[in-house]
């Protein structure tokens, strides 16, 4: 979908008014069935288009069908890819973009994930992320008072280095947007080193990348509008993980060879700035859970 992407970058005037609500989770069944929604974004990751012996074309266009399913029926807002949309090669980026991904109805933005791998040549049309997406694997995206903060947390072409996001351009952005009502930040990979405190595996585990990842969650943690941190990467995972009252959520995965059944996460605010969030099994076209 061709959109102006100056509507979404322009900060300067979005959070003025003293009276904005600060945004809150809130549990579905004690809020009115026809409250009225601000916003509804949705999160899906890990489409590892063109990974060996997956129908990676087939699931492509049908994560498109089901974006555009939502946008005609309760409508959708914007789509965050959350990392990992293509399986090692750069050249697929522009494939699944210009094949697929301009097919979609609604705007949608793309988190680095490790398996987006870039191409070092220089001039080479996917040597950076802005060349490819029009702007860079950290990125700030911001719409109707809420800023959608993304962050990179890979090599630009190792699948199996987890690297902590930047903390200082994390905290630069958090300041900026600190009136508005929520910050969601998308990060493709869990900053908790795997399987600490009870946390699922394939988080940063490099001894040289640990501590840092847990001072970007400190961070995370003490940022007070930061109301969601969203993750890929972990294909098994459909739920919520809390940790320093944070809420971090999972999104199951589209394409690639494992893991749960493929969905997608949806996030409903209304004009209360009360808000829910459910997983929904896209294979069997249901809602899986709601974590609120």
């Amino acid at each position: 979908m061709s959109i102006d992407r100056r509507s979404f970058l322009n900060h300067s005037a979005l959070f003025t008014a003293a009276t904005t609500l600060p945004a809150r989770w809130c549990r579905a069944k004690d809020l009115p069935v026809n409250r009225k929604l601000k916003m509804r974004f949705a999160v899906a990751s890990d489409l590892h288009y063109g990974q060996a012996n997956t129908p990676f074309v087939q699931i492509a266009e049908e994560m498109v069908g089901w974006m555009n399913k939502e946008k005609q029926g309760k409508g959708l807002d914007l789509l965050f890819i959350n990392g990992d949309l293509t399986h090692d090669n750069p050249q697929l980026l522009l494939e699944l973009r210009d094949k697929h991904l301009s097919k979609l109805e609604v705007p949608y933005y793309c988190t680095k994930g490790n398996h987006d791998y870039l191409d070092p040549k220089e001039k080479s049309p996917t040597e950076s992320w802005k060349k490819i997406w029009g702007y860079d694997a950290n990125h700030t995206v911001t719409h109707k008072e809420f800023a959608f903060v993304l962050a990179n947390t890979s090599a630009p072409a190792k699948s199996n280095v987890y690297r902590a996001a930047s903390r200082e351009w994390l905290k630069a952005e958090f300041e900026k947007y600190a009136k508005a009502p929520a910050i969601f930040s998308l990060i493709h990979i869990q900053q908790r080193k795997h399987k600490v405190c009870g946390w699922p595996q394939h988080g940063v585990n490099d001894v040289n990348q640990v501590e840092e990842g847990e001072a970007v969650m400190s961070l995370l943690e003490t940022t007070p509008n930061v109301r969601g941190v969203f993750h890929g990467h972990n294909h098994d995972q459909t739920s919520m993980w809390i940790s320093g009252d944070r809420r971090y959520f999972f999104d199951s995965h589209v394409g690639g060879s494992w893991g749960a059944a493929k969905g997608y996460r949806i996030v409903e605010i209304d004009e209360l700035n009360r808000m829910v969030t459910y997983q929904v099994n896209a294979e069997a076209g249901k809602e899986l859970n709601r974590n609120d």
